[in-house]
């Protein structure tokens, strides 16, 4: 964060992200803009009317703001960074958000667990990845035995961070989970790439296995989400006696002339 921006809190303070904006711009004494609740008008007149540099939200919220811009178009010419985490950041997303707002969308990765892990660099911007893991973060992709694994491979994503934290409360066993030889066990899929980048790859409980095979509902998302059609698609698993699971997918269409609608009819 710059010590000349303006903040724009659109989450709620109960999560990290609000919390998190709210104190960075009390550290650096600048103004915070709080919405009330999120509602895509209000997120967009704020930033027209008090020139808002610094935003940061939910690729769900983020959906609306980018169909209201692009409904009723407002100034974003004072937006210097705007970055998403806390769920997946579609490609797609990405690309119309700095289409109808003139500034690229970055993605990030964090926990309540830990705080920031991993964000894109204003300068190295890989779209689709998480980013670099930033300041004093470790991070590793490792195997069921918590054995690194190369590049390119897809395992857990663990940390190791002064901000990790010490346990859940009250709640050994979950602790002992979750803290493992000084590394914090995120429980996210995710592999890294030749220059660092960590690419999310889907949660271990949300792993569908048909026919013996394992699914990730993320891969099944991507391509969704290269549909003109799809505005927002989530994917999971259904019990079904002969392969085990089956793949459930759950699609918003973007409103599309009445003549184009013959074309999106087997998403």
């Amino acid at each position: 964060m710059d010590p000349n921006d303006v903040v724009l809190t659109m989450t709620s303070m109960m999560h990290a992200i609000g919390l998190g904006c709210l104190l960075s711009a009390i550290r650096l004494g600048r103004p915070a803009v709080l919405l009330p609740a999120f509602d895509p008008v209000a997120t967009l007149d704020a930033i027209e009317r008090f020139g808002c540099t610094f935003a940061l939200g939910l690729p769900a919220l983020l959906q609306f703001v980018v169909e209201e811009q692009v409904r009723s178009r407002r100034d974003t010419n004072s937006l210097r960074a705007v970055f998403a985490g806390g769920d997946r950041v579609p490609v797609d997303l990405q690309e119309r958000f700095a289409a109808a707002c003139g500034v690229p969308l970055r993605e990030i990765f964090g926990m309540s667990q830990t705080y920031l892990v991993c964000f894109n660099l204003p300068h190295a911007i890989r779209p689709g990845s998480m980013g670099l893991p930033c300041g004093e973060v470790e991070v590793r992709i490792v195997d069921s035995t918590d054995r690194e694994l190369p590049e390119g491979t897809t395992g857990e994503m663990v940390v190791c961070c002064p901000a990790n934290c010490i346990g859940y409360w009250n709640d050994p066993s979950a602790t002992e989970a979750l803290l493992r030889g000084g590394w914090l066990h995120t429980g996210d899929l995710a592999s890294r790439d030749h220059l660092g980048y960590v690419w999310f790859q889907g949660r271990r409980k949300e792993i569908i296995v048909r026919a013996g095979s394992n699914v990730s509902p993320q891969v099944v998302e991507v391509v969704l989400y290269q549909h003109p059609g799809v505005l927002e698609a989530g994917v999971t698993g259904s019990q079904i006696r002969c392969t085990g699971e089956r793949v459930i997918a759950f699609v918003s269409l973007r409103k599309v002339q009445h003549s184009a609608r013959r074309s999106y009819g087997n998403i």
